[in-house]
């Protein structure tokens, strides 16, 4: 028999979801001079694939276009600890008919690098899309050879697809992508063995 699903819809604000010292909220007007005084950090860029790897300040306007992209999204977050913006989270390139989006995450602050705000972070956007969205499927893309991230995203409950080979020129160098995913029934196979 074939499945019938109410349709899903998306929020109109983005839900505040918290646990412990960290809350994940929408995006607001004084995060652009948060984001300015962190600056841009060329191993943050590397781990993005963005292309030149520089570190330094970040302008005004950088800042200001950054703000943009992520209030538009109807599910972008500030990553925020103990009132510090930290980084970003968001849930994005949704196929409503298939529940399925993409997730990225990512630390720009290197004063809470490898301290599992990113692993935490992505716990409860997954408990969001699985529990409130109702989504199906949720993926990602990760560089190959960001064996930090492929690692949270596993611990978080991704699972490996399969490798795009050479895909991204990133500083004149072919890239490779790891494809991973995580299904509605995968999800709460975790969430029931951890409560």
């Amino acid at each position: 028999m074939p499945l019938s699903l109410p349709p899903i819809e998306l929020p109109t604000v983005t839900p505040v979801l918290a646990q412990g010292r960290l809350r994940l909220r929408a995006p607001q007007p004084g995060d652009r001079a948060a984001r300015q005084r962190i600056g841009i950090h060329a191993e943050f860029r590397r781990m993005v694939g963005a292309g030149e790897q520089i570190s330094g300040p970040m302008s005004a306007e950088a800042a200001g276009g950054w703000y943009q992209n992520l209030a538009a999204a109807p599910c972008a977050w500030i990553i925020e600890v103990e009132g510090q913006c930290i980084g970003t989270a968001r849930l994005h390139t949704f196929d409503l008919p298939n529940r399925r989006a993409r997730y990225a995450v990512g630390i720009f602050d290197p004063a809470y690098w490898g301290q599992g705000w990113g692993t935490a972070a992505t716990a409860l956007v997954l408990r969001y899309a699985f529990e409130t969205l109702r989504l199906h499927r949720v993926d990602l893309r990760v560089l190959a050879y960001n064996t930090r991230a492929i690692r949270a995203y596993e611990k978080a409950g991704f699972v490996q697809e399969g490798i795009e080979r050479e895909g991204t020129l990133i500083n004149g160098r072919w890239e490779s992508d790891v494809w991973m995913s995580i299904l509605e029934q995968e999800y709460a196979a975790r969430d029931r063995g951890s409560g």
